[in-house]
This record gives structure tokens, sequence and C-alpha cells, in this order.
């Protein structure tokens, strides 16, 4: 590996957004690691995809992010071939089954919150002593609108995103002195398998607050995270920056 490439690891990498982010990071020259649980043909796809366009190769590993000794080897692996990494997409999570809180068990509430969070904190456990050690690094953690504004039927969602926004400013101010840049990038509504089956209620409640009348893309998110992982001024540190097509406003 050349010593200036830039290396990006973008969790939970092989659909929806993440698919976008991994994509664009690489069309933007980052050599990209990406993480998978279990869809192995979609990740080879990518890496494929990857290859086909002639942008640095991907590599793609299966871990559970919400398990810290799968995480712990992940990084031991990576640190065996790759001896930096300059930016984390943190993507990785699950948004449970949308039933009103009264109808979710237990088990199914903390699943939901113990796998979002638990996936941010692994990694950046894991990461920032590297980071530290570099004097640089950006992490970018996704969260969501749902995090700030709350989504009926989806509580425990809604919970994990928003602590996972105050562990980012908590880091931030822990970390910004070693050249660590971490912020949030929280989406809206944005055209995915995951918002593919939303209640046409739900749905149309939702567009008829959007000033521009439909669903944010993927590609959207991704250009915004590569923004941030390569031209934004260093002043832009520990924030959420919100990408709804101004639903939330």
């Amino acid at each position: 590996m050349e010593a200036h490439q830039k290396i990006a690891l973008v969790t939970g990498g092989t659909r929806g957004i993440g698919r976008a982010i991994s994509l664009e990071l690489a069309h933007q020259g980052y050599r990209v690691i990406f993480t998978y649980l279990s869809k192995v043909e979609m990740a080879e796809s990518l890496v494929n995809e990857i290859a086909e366009h002639n942008l640095p190769t991907a590599k793609a590993l299966k871990c559970d992010m919400s398990d810290s000794k799968e995480v712990a080897s992940l990084f031991k692996n990576i640190k065996k071939e790759f001896p930096k990494i300059d930016v984390v997409v943190n993507n990785a999570g699950i948004l449970g089954n949308s039933r009103p809180f009264m109808f979710t068990t237990d088990d199914e509430w903390w699943k939901v919150v113990k796998t979002n969070v638990a996936s941010v904190v692994n990694t950046c456990r894991n990461v920032l002593p590297m980071m530290i050690r570099q004097k640089r690094g950006v992490i970018i953690n996704i969260t969501s609108l749902s995090g700030q504004k709350g989504n009926p039927g989806q509580s425990a969602y809604s919970a994990s995103k928003a602590a996972i926004v105050s562990f980012s400013k908590a880091l931030t101010k822990e970390v910004a002195r070693s050249g660590v840049i971490i912020n949030c990038v929280s989406p809206g509504l944005i055209e995915t398998d995951m918002t593919s089956n939303l209640n046409n209620g739900y749905f149309e409640e939702r567009m008829s607050r959007s000033p521009l009348k439909r669903m944010g893309t993927s590609i959207e998110v991704a250009n915004l995270v590569s923004y941030l992982a390569s031209a934004a001024p260093q002043y832009i540190i520990g924030q959420e920056i919100t990408i709804d097509g101004g639903i939330g406003v």
C-alpha cells in the first residue's frame, strides 16, 4: 500500500446509505474497507463494482459491530494490512420492529438500543488509539432525524440515535486536541430498502411537511459524508448535521 493512500472504514457498508457512502469514498480516492453482517453476496458485489470502475481496491470484512470481541478482532486484522485509518463512518445499525412502545418487549427494545449504540462505541474504542497516534482522523456517525424528533413506533431507534449524538459530542471534547474530528450526519426520509415498506399514512404525512415533496437519496447523504471526510473546514466539529429536505424544520 502506498504511504499517501487514504483509508476509510465504513461499517454496515453493503446496502442503502452505507453502500452509497462506500462507493462515493472510493470515487474520492479512498481505499475502502467496509463491514457486513451476513450478506456475503452483496459484499462481493460491491467489491466487484468498485473494481469495475478502476477505483482503489475495496475490502469486505464480516463483523457484528455490536460484539466487542468481534470488533477487536476486526481491527487486529485491519492493522496487519493497513498502518492507518483516515476516516471512519459508523453506519451499522438496525431499525427494529416499528411498534408502539407498549407493544414492544423488553428484549426487542433493548436489542435495538444496544446494537446501535454498541456498534459506534466498539468502533470508536478501537480506532481512537490509532487516530490519536496519527494526530489526525475523521469519525462520522450516522444518526437520524428520528433521534432529534422522535418517531412513533420507533422509541428504541430514536433513543439509540439520540444517545449516539451525545456520545459523539462528549468524545469531541475529549479528543479534539489530538487532531480527531467527530461529527454526526442525521438523514431524514431517504429512499432505501429500510423505508420501502413505510405505512402510507405516515409517508404522506411526512411528505406534506417537505418543501421538496420527495424523499432524499442515498447518494445525497453520501455526498455530505464525503464532504465532511475530506473537504469540510476543521471548524465543523462536534456537530449533528441534518439532511432531511426540510421535513424537520
